[in-house]
């Protein structure tokens, strides 16, 4: 299925097989103006790191790729390429921060000849095939998202004093309305640690059941890219992951998200 949430620059007539000129042409200039026409826009929490060397040169446009400063593949061992593998990981863009992403927009000017899909779930239609009971126990109640989270679950460190600093915890409800549609929808995500006043197993382990339940096929579209597509969606209301690939060859993704306008969109479920 192809959720209602997600928006693709291609065709809806093009196959998987089908082969053609990008559907459009830009730079980081253009996708960030762009974007400003829906809000204002995110800042990459890459910049709060100062070891970091930034391929791009925008704080507003993520490199989402496996390439170096010298646009070559990163090594195997490269911490920023181990760091990047959390992405592979369900989440949805700045949970960490107390206004969090809305629309996402993701651009790529390279992939490889196979894998490194992104899959997405909504979280809308998650939430509606709830049960009723669990409609019930969710009601009410939040999570605490970190930025190191996702990084953690991996093994790898969880993230320097400078992004502590910057990014500390906080705290957002299970189920969000969606002013824009009416709907209520989960929000999840490899970000949230811990649901706030419950022992941490068990709070984790709701958690697990939760992402379990909304990342069933029937509420996931998974896009293949082509250079020159670009994909938006809503991160209110959306998770997304990449996939496997060969990581000998270039993908070069960027994304820029716009803010979330709170506190209007920031109600829990009535």
């Amino acid at each position: 299925m192809r959720p209602s949430v997600v928006a693709s620059s291609r065709p809806r007539s093009a196959g998987a097989g089908h082969r053609s000129k990008p559907c459009i042409r830009t730079n980081n200039e253009t996708q960030s103006a762009f974007a400003r026409n829906f809000g204002e826009l995110e800042e990459s929490a890459k910049v709060y790191r100062s070891d970091n060397k930034h391929r791009i040169g925008s704080r507003a446009v993520v490199d989402v790729s496996n390439l170096d400063e010298n646009n070559e593949p990163r090594s195997r061992d490269d911490r920023r390429r181990l760091e990047s593998i959390s992405n592979m990981i369900w989440h949805s863009d700045a949970s960490f921060r107390p206004v969090v992403g809305a629309l996402s927009m993701l651009y790529a000017h390279a992939v490889p000849p196979s894998g490194g899909e992104t899959e997405f779930a909504d979280l809308r239609s998650a939430y509606d095939a709830l049960a009723n009971a669990m409609k019930k126990q969710v009601a009410g109640l939040s999570a605490e998202h970190v930025y190191g989270h996702s990084r953690t679950q991996l093994g790898f460190p969880s993230y320097s004093e400078e992004e502590r600093k910057a990014l500390p915890p906080v705290q957002h409800p299970l189920v969000r309305r969606h002013v824009g549609s009416g709907r209520d929808s989960l929000y999840l995500g490899s970000h949230a640690s811990h649901v706030v006043g419950w022992p941490v197993p068990e709070g984790r382990l709701l958690l697990l059941d939760l992402l379990e339940h909304a990342t069933q096929r029937q509420f996931v579209y998974s896009h293949q890219w082509r250079v020159g597509d670009l994909v938006i969606w809503d991160s209110r209301c959306t998770l997304h992951r990449g996939r496997r690939y060969d990581v000998s060859f270039p993908r070069d993704l960027r994304r820029v998200t716009t803010r979330d306008a709170a506190p209007a969109l920031e109600r829990k479920s009535a």
